[in-house]
């Protein structure tokens, strides 16, 4: 029996249909993986599941009783709390029995000795309640989640001071403690180190409960997943097994929609020569009018779609023949250094990649040689010939402002038609240039950023995660643009597999 049940699902925006009389099961035992190119509604259907958006027509229905906890890609925590309150808040039923409990014990000072037996009984029932729910291991489950995300904090440090790669693993930490029936993942990995995914891989693919997940990590979602769903041409197809299972399956359905799309096409065309032919001869009327019935009747399969591909580029400007960046014992930080003193010296035309534990100081860096943070001591020599291209991690500007504003604001002059050509060329097609950024997924949003990149020159890139969130042909463009890129490229990246294939030279920050 399903627990969630999608049927006969509509949606879109403005004149763009997302889906189109969607179906969808999730059972009890499902684990779950969303999975679609950029753009095709994968956020917007998990809004729906989450009762944050309703559709246009269709229903999405939970089983009674069922209840869920939903990680945002845009999570916004602006709790008052501090982290440590805010994770043992989970159990604040246990706590409060174990205050009855306590109290219990103390109210046989002045209690008749009469009530003895049942005061002590009823203690001791919440003692045994509290045991089988696990109150006496709360600290170490805690601990746990903690370490296995990568959770360094001060006990002090509250919610709303974090940034959104901390806020997004404390909320997933309560998650995951919650242990809710159905959990709501929107790229849970994003801000996880690689031993991080490999820990929450670990604790997801034991998970006694259902999730889905959406996530373009493929090493992830085999680790986790016993089911995938795509999400493509306004429908969803479900496979069974993790994601290489899916991609075997989905080759053998392609083939057979290709042939059966060919052969149908083959039939259409031999009819339609025998209609047109025979349908003025008065012999031969009747038969043609009886297959031109039978055409149209039926079911046209619309035409096999290969998958949009998207162009990264970086213009590249001119070559000279120094080193690109010089750091000689760089302390950094905002109050108090993070990290020991750092010594760093990268040629023209190297790539290199900084790798480190979320937190350990790599952003950080990049801001310090960037000059938008003061260094804490020691020396920054970066040539006056470097010409920079900066992709953050965060995006600063405002997100009210459309894909069309965004790029407008920085090139008036820019004709609207090559604006428009522009963020086309990187997949955010008709309305989507017109809709604020906060109503684009995350992955439409890099694009944007990427493509307003493009209209600058550079000889240096400095990338802080540039995979998040983009799909996996996104990625592909984005690693053979990095490859040819005949410049300096600083990378910061918690892919491994990405930056290993660039043979990128590593600089680990401990």
């Amino acid at each position: 029996m399903s627990i969630l049940e999608i049927t006969n699902l509509v949606f879109g925006y403005n004149e763009i249909t997302l889906f189109s009389n969607l179906e969808m099961n999730l059972y009890h035992e499902d684990h779950m993986g969303l999975i679609g190119a950029n753009g095709v509604g994968k956020t917007t259907l998990l809004n729906m599941i989450a009762h944050r958006i309703d559709p246009d027509e269709g229903k999405i229905s939970w089983i009674n009783g069922i209840d869920f906890s939903y990680l945002d890609q845009h999570l916004k925590v602006y709790d008052t709390l501090t982290i440590k309150d805010y994770l043992y808040k989970v159990y604040e039923e246990l706590f409060q029995k174990e205050r009855e409990m306590n109290h219990l014990y103390k109210s046989l000072v002045s209690a008749p000795e009469s009530e003895y037996d049942r005061i002590l009984n009823k203690a001791y029932n919440i003692q045994v309640y509290l045991e089988q729910h696990g109150f006496y291991m709360i600290q170490s489950r805690i601990a746990n989640v903690i370490n296995g995300l990568g959770i360094h904090y001060d006990e002090n440090w509250i919610l709303k001071n974090l940034s959104s790669g901390q806020r997004g693993k404390v909320f997933l930490a309560k998650m995951l403690l919650e242990e809710k029936d159905v959990l709501l993942l929107d790229e849970p990995t994003n801000f996880l180190d690689a031993v991080h995914v490999e820990w929450l891989t670990k604790y997801l693919s034991t998970y006694p409960h259902a999730f889905i997940v959406i996530s373009h990590n493929t090493d992830f979602l085999n680790g986790v997943c016993n089911v995938i769903c795509a999400l493509d041409n306004k429908k969803i197809v479900r496979y069974r097994g993790n994601y290489d299972a899916y991609l075997l399956q989905k080759d053998m359905r392609d083939k057979q929609y290709e042939a059966e799309y060919s052969a149908q096409q083959k039939f259409i065309k031999k009819t339609q020569e025998f209609i047109d032919k025979n349908i003025v001869r008065a012999s031969t009327t009747k038969r043609a009018q009886s297959r031109r019935k039978m055409l149209d009747k039926i079911e046209v399969l619309a035409k096999p779609t290969g998958e949009k591909k998207v162009k990264f580029v970086f213009p590249f400007t001119h070559t000279f023949n120094s080193e690109a960046l010089i750091v000689r014992k760089l302390l950094i930080g905002y109050t108090k250094p993070i990290l020991k003193e750092i010594d760093v010296k990268i040629m023209f035309g190297e790539k290199v990649v900084i790798t480190g534990k979320n937190g350990i100081g790599k952003t950080t860096f990049l801001k310090t040689i960037l000059g938008l943070l003061p260094a804490l001591g020691g020396a920054i020599k970066m040539p006056k010939y470097n010409k920079v291209v900066y992709y953050s991690q965060e995006m600063s500007e405002k997100t009210e402002i459309t894909p069309f504003e965004y790029i407008k604001d920085t090139y008036p002059k820019m004709e609207d038609k090559n604006v428009r050509s522009l963020l086309n060329r990187y997949g955010i097609t008709s309305d989507l240039a017109i809709k604020p950024l906060s109503k684009l997924s995350g992955g439409e949003i890099s694009k944007v950023r990427f493509a307003k990149l493009s209209l600058e020159e550079s000889n240096l890139l400095i990338l802080d995660e540039p995979t998040n969130h983009l799909d996996k042909i996104a990625k592909e463009s984005l690693f053979e643009s990095i490859e040819c890129y005949p410049g300096t490229v600083i990378l910061v990246s918690h892919e491994k597999e990405f930056y290993r294939k660039l043979k990128m030279k590593e600089i680990h920050f401990s």
